[in-house]
């Protein structure tokens, strides 16, 4: 909804709720708890039926201008605005004496019991924001800082309402609103969807559970609870005074930064000493911050953009500055009240989960929007011990003391097999390396240890222990939470747990729902039972075994069969048509100045960075793959795709021997892990441990899976895996699949003209010299 803030010190929370759900009662009972805690507190109950300026209301609602539907939602809506700006001073003049403002209804219930004469839902929404409108920009009207739903469903609403005493405002026992159920119903939906579509504004509470209405008590607590992080801090001094107790004083803090004259703000000689140590700029229209303000007061600060049209240093200046170190609870405070899923994008957080298998790194990294980095298998010597002298492998903790036992017997066997062939084939490596001594230097070692280990990591099971470093926002945080609490594997719902009770360490006030019964507790609920059904279902209605279809690369879809009908999209921007209109002219053109076209907007490429324009992301790529897991492992980094699902990990599509291990002449002892692995899955699988049986597969096990991607990602990670330097396992999986793109789409993929190639260096220089004479040529044009 738009801004429309009115500068105050004081907070501003209303009760809103179906008529019979409880509000008075409720609104007596937060104001008597508000002052027993320190606050000041101003009462307003809307419409205000005693004052001249509800004779409108109450006209309409005793029925003198007929019925609900006679009356336009434009029309209601204005007889009760009128209302509230009559009060709009009182309000105002009591936030500028840092009161705490409560209302027994306000613009919420207008929108509500108005909005029930919409039937198209985008109608609806024009409603609501046409009200904002009138009411907080032409009006002036105060802006509440948060209105509280108390939901109770439209029968028992109407039940509460008939043991109501009789109103001044009607001689009947119910107003034309509460009289009609059907008009009750519809106002509940309505308010979900507000609570739904203005989640800063409006915040529900389920006044029934389990059908039965909770008791005044509990409902109150729950009230309290939601209103008490968004109170401003009770500054409280004595005085003496004969014969008085203490008196309850809010102290003003004075802002040495701003002053502020005629709405007007002047930053004074000390706050302009302030920016200058906190921003990189204090007159430019862009600038930066420096670590004089944490991330947090950064983001706290872009949460108030969202209410508060002024420059955001002056912002800064004027709400934070005076407090840094003094009150870290004004910031949970301006999150909680301001702060929507996107400001949850700005405050981004380091994170490490040690110890993670290689089944749970590939859940930490699903999400599109975090950065990641886990330790290399081509690096790394994966049989170091830990100080209890066990290799590195995550043991389920729900395994049976007996299934345990065969567990652990079976892969410290793979990895003393690891061990004894990594070591062994470096060594081959280097007797049958031709580098001369001298040349035997770090780069020669460590290019050695990459061949033995990529060689030999086939045999590393996926129980097999990593490290995961992970940068995310609030918001990519919150999700990877919800998403690991809602899976079937217990490594990753502890993971989970410990990550959401680590976070709240140091970014609380970001993933105070990600819990929360009505808010991430309900999305995890929803992922997991979803989860379960789609598995019913498919136990249900497909036969249980193994696909007989073992191709590696098939291309499944291919969108559009033309590559040539993206030239619309490529043209889009540079004309005023519309794209049927483009489309229309482009079929008057030959097929040779259509290609023509194409290619120009390709363009000369000079290294793989140079991707083409966002036109060609209209091209999309659908893959069924079967590769091993040390190669999924790689490209499953390539996170930025529409599509990406895999199948539970299973030893039953095989493996591969890598031609080295054939000539170091391990094969023998290579095979010998694949069958230790098979027996031991088999074994979890007959004890009902399905999930815990992938822990058991290796990495070059075989495994299924789809992505899709769009053809400007194709430029990115076709050319980046097909590199000389890359694995050679997936480098032979992506060169496949670009050769099945180019036979689809010949222009896109002969583009791709750095697949299975390294950096030039003629190019390279070639670029820059394009640079600097563009560079010139501007600056020719200026001059």
């Amino acid at each position: 909804m738009s801004s429309g803030v009115t500068q105050r010190n004081g907070g501003f929370f209303v009760i809103e709720g179906t008529d019979g759900s409880g509000k008075g009662t409720q609104v007596d009972l937060l104001v008597k708890r508000l002052q027993s805690e320190g606050h000041s507190v101003a009462l307003f109950d809307f419409p205000q039926y005693e004052n001249e300026s509800s004779y409108f209301v109450r006209q309409y609602l005793n029925g003198e201008y007929g019925s609900v539907e006679d009356i336009g939602p434009y029309t209601g809506s204005l007889f009760y605005a009128l209302d509230r700006f009559e009060a709009s001073k009182k309000i105002q003049q009591a936030l500028s004496e840092d009161k705490i403002v409560i209302a027994n209804r306000f613009t919420g219930s207008n929108m509500a019991h108005q909005g029930t004469k919409f039937s198209s839902p985008e109608e609806r929404k024009g409603y609501f924001i046409w009200l904002d409108n009138l009411e907080f920009q032409m009006l002036k009207i105060p802006r509440p800082d948060k209105s509280i739903v108390l939901r109770v469903p439209a029968e028992t609403a109407q039940q509460l309402v008939d043991k109501k005493d009789a109103r001044s405002y009607t001689d009947k026992k119910r107003d034309i609103h509460e009289a009609d159920i059907n008009h009750l119903r519809r106002s509940v939906e309505v308010y979900d969807d507000m609570c739904q579509l203005f989640p800063i504004d409006f915040e529900r509470i389920d006044c029934v559970r389990s059908g039965k209405l909770m008791s005044i008590e509990d409902i109150h607590e729950l009230l309290w609870n939601t209103i008490r992080p968004l109170l401003p801090e009770v500054v409280t001094k004595k005085i003496a005074v004969t014969n008085i107790k203490e008196k309850v004083v809010i102290q003003k803090v004075e802002n040495p930064y701003v002053t502020k004259n005629d709405q007007r703000w002047d930053i004074t000689p000390e706050g302009l000493k302030f920016l200058e140590e906190t921003v990189t700029s204090t007159d430019s229209n862009v600038y930066a911050f420096t670590d004089k303000l944490s991330a947090l007061t950064i983001a706290a600060a872009m949460a108030r953009l969202s209410r508060r049209g002024d420059d955001m240093r002056i912002t800064i200046l004027d709400e934070f500055a005076v407090h840094m170190g003094k009150d870290e609870k004004l910031l949970q405070r301006v999150i909680t009240a301001y702060g929507d899923d996107s400001v949850q994008q700005l405050v981004g957080q380091h994170f490490v989960v040690e110890g993670a298998s290689n089944l749970l790194t590939k859940q930490l990294e699903w999400g599109r929007l975090a950065s990641y980095l886990e330790q290399s298998t081509r690096y790394i010597y994966f049989d170091e011990k830990d100080r209890d002298g066990k290799y590195k492998y995550y043991t389920p903790n729900n395994l049976s003391p007996e299934v345990k036992k065969t567990y652990t017997k079976t892969l410290d066997q793979v990895f003393d097999v690891y061990s004894r062939m990594v070591h062994q084939l470096t060594d081959y490596l280097q007797r049958s390396s031709t580098v001369t001594k001298k040349e035997q230097d770090g780069a020669w070692r460590a290019a050695i240890r990459a061949q033995a280990c990529d060689a030999i990591r086939p045999v590393l099971p996926v129980a097999t222990k990593s490290t995961v470093g992970i940068f995310a926002s609030g918001q990519a945080l919150e999700g990877m939470i919800m998403r690991l609490r809602s899976s079937s594997s217990l490594e990753a719902v502890d993971t989970g747990n410990k990550i959401l009770k680590e976070a709240r360490k140091v970014i609380p006030t970001f993933l105070e729902r990600a819990d929360k019964p009505d808010r991430g507790g309900a999305i995890t609920a929803y992922f997991a039972t979803t989860r379960e059904a789609m598995n019913k279902i498919v136990k249900n209605k497909i036969a249980d075994s193994y696909s007989s279809e073992l191709g590696e690369v098939n291309l499944i879809s291919v969108w559009p069969k033309n590559e040539l009908d993206l030239l619309p999209h490529m043209m889009f921007e540079h004309t005023n048509l519309s794209l049927k209109e483009i489309k229309s002219e482009i079929e008057k053109w030959s097929i040779s100045d259509r290609q023509m076209a194409f290619k120009t907007y390709i363009g000369e490429r000079l290294n793989r960075r140079h991707k083409p324009g966002r036109a060609i992301e209209n091209a999309h790529y659908t893959w069924e793959l079967i590769c091993d897991y040390g190669i999924f492992r790689d490209l499953q980094r390539h996170r930025m795709v529409d599509d990406l699902e895999w199948q539970a990990l299973t030893p039953r599509y095989g493996y591969e021997i890598p031609q080295l291990v054939d000539e170091a002449g391990l094969s023998e002892e290579f095979e010998k892990c694949f069958d230790l692995s098979t027996a031991l899955f088999s074994k979890l699988q007959s004890s009902g441990y399905e999930v815990e049986a992938q822990y058991a597969t290796l990495l070059g096990h075989k495994m299924r899976w789809t992505v899709t991607y769009n053809a400007r990602e194709a430029f990115h990670l076709h050319e980046l895996r097909t590199s000389p330097q890359g694995h050679p396992g997936y480098r032979k999986l992506v060169l496949e699949m670009h050769q099945k793109l180019t036979e689809k789409h010949p222009i896109l993929g002969e583009a791709m003209i750095f697949v299975n190639q390294g950096e030039d260096p003629e190019l390279t220089r070639l670029a820059a010299e394009r640079a600097t004479q563009y560079k010139l040529e501007k600056l020719d044009k200026q001059l």
